[in-house]
């Protein structure tokens, strides 16, 4: 009989028995808020019963962070267990023609569960560029070739396959790659739009439909995992969805479900697609023994109407300050949900953790042993997820959309900078010269960040640390126990001078 169902007491050690390892399928929504989802927010003008339904069978994650306010440095940190900030990339986002941001050395999450004995799949949203082809006479990144294979995609860095988007469902190309190849070259011109429906414009592969977009990747997902029931390999599918990104495109169906707009409905569409992969494993016999992470990239976009939701209601940050970009907690704090059934049983869990942290759990799951350049910011929730401890993080660096950073402990949070550090209030210059050069939260005592106490005393030792500490996770490569090791650019964060002096 199969040890996962005989031996509950050793289902969760860290032996690993690669026929034993369960599936594993990571939703990432794109711009969905904390408070989106009705399980983490009672107020919530969205009702979303099948993801509140993987709380049942789930641990729910209160304090969970992206380690960005933004889409691409996020993205690379879960696929990397490394902050964004070590990276080229100081602030913003790559667009539909940049280069690979993952460089042939790192290690990713699908290299290491590859190695271990999964099948690995990428499908949706990639936004970590990947390089073009271009003929001899391209003049500019756009003129490429798209009948040539792309290189340094997901393929080359630890996917078996991949089906999806270059980035945003909002940038151009508006093209569908599988594996190396787009899916059908370029016949047409999407123009631009404002609003909710935000395109910048650009070519379309003669297959794109943007309103199809959501429902084809679900398609495809659930075409892959029917495809794996017979495997004798465990899976991992990341699949990084478009939605609620903009452009905000709810099917006919779901218009008017919520009071809120189109933006609501987005939300409650995704909702109907999460309830289509359970069935799906329901249906193949594959759910109990996978393991379904939902979770989001960031915190909801400003730019999707949350002015007027807040008025009739819905907080789509809940009771948290700031939005997407902001290195308040609106802008990175995100829903976090584990769901395993028969293992899990509606427990909450308000431990700190990052997005960042999968790459460890994963590899303890597996008992892979990291190496000294892998996942060097990544703390493993194993121990929690197993009923055997809790995680080793003490505190987490996440970053604004203009790359500004901030420590936090359980206690505390340290923003090495004044204003949002994204698109909220403030971001002018003469507003920025008015306000202290740090702010300081208490969390525990003020969620909603309200009050900076930088200038209480009470404090000065506890900044002192937190100074200290990301002097040294800065200047050793990683937060991480182990060997010193480089980051990509001598100037790892572009504000190092002041905390290096």
């Amino acid at each position: 009989m199969n040890k996962l169902i005989t031996l509950s007491s050793a289902l969760f050690t860290t032996t690993a028995i690669n026929a034993q390892s369960p599936n594993i399928i990571f939703i990432l929504a794109d711009d969905l808020g904390y408070g989106d989802i009705s399980a983490f927010n009672p107020e919530s003008k969205i009702s979303t019963p099948n993801i509140d339904n993987l709380t049942q069978d789930g641990i729910t994650f209160t304090d969970a962070h992206s380690s960005s306010a933004l889409s691409t440095p996020s993205r690379y940190s879960i696929l990397t267990g490394r902050y964004p900030w070590r990276t080229k990339l100081k602030e913003g986002v790559l667009d539909g023609y940049s280069p690979a941001m993952i460089t042939p050395d790192r290690r990713t999450i699908a290299q290491m569960l590859s190695e271990n004995g999964y099948n690995t799949a990428c499908i949706g949203k990639w936004h970590l560029g990947w390089d073009w082809g271009y003929p001899q006479n391209a003049q500019n990144k756009k003129d490429v070739d798209f009948s040539l294979p792309i290189k340094n995609g997901p393929t080359e860095r630890g996917f078996d396959y991949f089906y999806g988007i270059p980035s945003s469902l909002d940038i151009a190309p508006y093209v569908y790659v599988e594996n190396n190849k787009v899916t059908a070259l370029p016949n047409h011109i999407i123009e631009p739009q404002k609003g909710l429906k935000l395109m910048h414009g650009g070519v379309a592969g003669a297959d794109f439909d943007p309103q199809d977009c959501l429902p084809n990747i679900i398609r495809h997902s659930i075409s892959y995992i029917s495809k794996q029931k017979n495997s004798k390999k465990p899976f991992f599918l990341y699949l990084p969805i478009t939605a609620p990104h903009t452009p905000v495109l709810p099917a006919n169906k779901y218009k008017g479900k919520t009071t809120i707009g189109d933006y609501g409905d987005f939300v409650v569409m995704i909702d109907d697609m999460i309830q289509q992969i359970i069935k799906a494993l329901q249906k193949n016999g594959q759910l109990d023994n996978t393991i379904v992470i939902f979770t989001s990239d960031n915190g909801c976009a400003p730019y999707v109407g949350v002015k007027e939701m807040e008025k009739q209601g819905h907080f789509p940050s809940y009771i948290y300050r700031g939005y997407k970009t902001d290195i308040y907690e609106g802008g990175h704090r995100i829903p976090l949900i584990v769901s395993w059934k028969g293992k899990f049983s509606n427990e909450t869990n308000n431990s700190l953790v990052s997005l960042t942290d999968f790459y460890a759990t994963f590899a303890q799951m597996v008992n892979h042993k990291l190496k000294d350049e892998e996942a060097v910011d990544s703390y493993s929730i194993w121990p929690i997820l197993s009923k055997q401890g809790t995680s080793n993080r003490k505190d987490l660096v996440y970053e604004s959309g203009k790359g500004y950073l901030s420590l936090r402990t359980p206690q505390l949070k340290l923003v090495f900078n004044g204003g949002s550090g994204g698109w909220g209030y403030p971001n002018k210059p003469a507003d920025l010269a008015q306000l202290p050069p740090m702010q300081l939260f208490n969390l525990k005592k003020d969620p909603s960040e309200k009050e900076n106490i930088i200038h209480d005393k009470c404090y000065e030792q506890e900044v002192k640390e937190m100074t200290r500490l990301i002097r040294k996770y800065v200047r050793e490569g990683r937060s991480t126990p182990g060997a010193a090791v480089a980051n990509d650019t001598e100037n790892a964060w572009k504000q190092i001078n002041i905390f290096m002096q």
